[in-house]
């Protein structure tokens, strides 16, 4: 979901789990151009990994399960895949497991389509305990924006970049 450049060829990579959350772990030389993980660690990826390690747990191997294609071919769908990856990162705290926004994730990134994801924000937010915020009223996506960047206290990033698409 989230790659960082960390010394000459590491990058620290934010996965999202279905049993552990979000989890940030390091990726030893994945930068090298002999790197084994830089394949399988593609964003918009499904991906079954193996991790050693505590403090920040270093990414050993990695296998892609499921590579979701349908958004490479659109740049709307590019967009809101964008967008709804940034969700993930900033409304939930590390290693908290929520399956239940996992699954809303996976099902948005199978049937991405920037149509559903009015539908994906809402029912993301319920998930993670923000109901009250959205259930008195149906609310467009620039309500729904606008509310998420209440929650944050700040400006998301792929926001605009999913209205110059528009």
């Amino acid at each position: 979901m989230k790659k960082q450049n960390y010394r000459e060829a590491d990058q620290i990579v934010t996965i999202w789990t279905e049993e552990l959350g979000k989890l940030r772990c390091l990726a030893r030389g994945i930068r090298k151009p002999s790197s084994k993980l830089v394949y399988n660690l593609q964003n918009f990826s499904l991906v079954s990994f193996e991790v050693s390690g505590r403090h920040l747990p270093v990414l050993t191997s990695c296998q892609t399960l499921q590579n979701f294609r349908l958004l490479y071919h659109d740049l709307g769908k590019i967009a809101a895949g964008c967008y709804a990856a940034e969700l993930m990162l900033k409304l939930t705290a590390d290693e908290h497991p929520n399956p239940k926004a996992y699954e809303l994730l996976h099902k948005f990134f199978e049937h991405s389509d920037k149509d559903r994801l009015s539908i994906f924000c809402s029912e993301l937010l319920e998930a993670l305990g923000f109901s009250s915020k959205t259930s008195s009223a149906k609310l467009d996506f620039q309500e729904l924006n606008q509310l998420i960047e209440e929650i944050l206290e700040r400006k998301l990033k792929s926001s605009a970049f999913l209205r110059q698409i528009a």
